[in-house]
């Protein structure tokens, strides 16, 4: 659930309890409830502008209640693990996982200095993303296919899920130190 929809909510209970205060009240004094229908009736339902303001008050209660009642109903499903079912149950593997299994095949290849993955769920399905930094003299496009193919394989094998796409992003050539630039 996110922020704006738990202020609502908290707003929401704040009313609902204010209701169900004034509805035990009146089982114990019954009186207070015809002073207070006396009152809606001459005071604010004779007058237009307070039943226009009540009635866009009842709808934004009647609005929140059928939201609140509707978010119940939301399938939100894990959206930091892939859920595997087999006949003796169900398993998740973490998008972290699947991360740390990009990242150490794709350290493994030669060329490689530094390297860092992101998984993203798409269904049930994974988009993974390698940034990396390479060694000079390295045929970029073919350590990339490379890269491609191995991070792809080595994670439907130890995870046994699907990998839509492996993007590459060489971030930077290693030069083996770090030069001030002067401009």
């Amino acid at each position: 659930m996110n922020i704006i929809l738990r202020v609502l909510l908290a707003v929401y209970a704040f009313f609902l309890t204010i209701a169900s205060m004034f509805a035990m009240l009146v089982t114990i004094r019954s009186d207070i409830l015809t002073d207070t229908y006396t009152y809606l009736y001459n005071e604010v339902l004779a007058n237009r502008n307070p039943s226009i303001v009540m009635f866009i008050i009842a709808s934004i209660f009647f609005c929140l209640s059928l939201t609140f009642l509707l978010s119940g109903f939301k399938p939100e499903g894990d959206k930091k693990a892939i859920i595997k079912y087999n006949k003796n149950g169900d398993i998740r593997i973490t998008l972290n996982s699947i991360e740390n299994i990009a990242l150490a095949t794709s350290r493994k290849l030669s060329g490689i200095r530094d390297s860092k993955a992101y998984v993203t769920k798409v269904g049930e399905n994974v988009i993974i993303t390698v940034k990396a930094i390479v060694l000079p003299e390295i045929n970029i496009p073919l350590l990339s296919e490379d890269m491609q193919i191995k991070v792809k394989s080595s994670v439907e094998d130890c995870t046994g899920v699907q990998v839509e796409s492996v993007k590459v992003l060489i971030e930077s050539i290693f030069t083996g130190y770090k030069s001030s630039r002067v401009e």
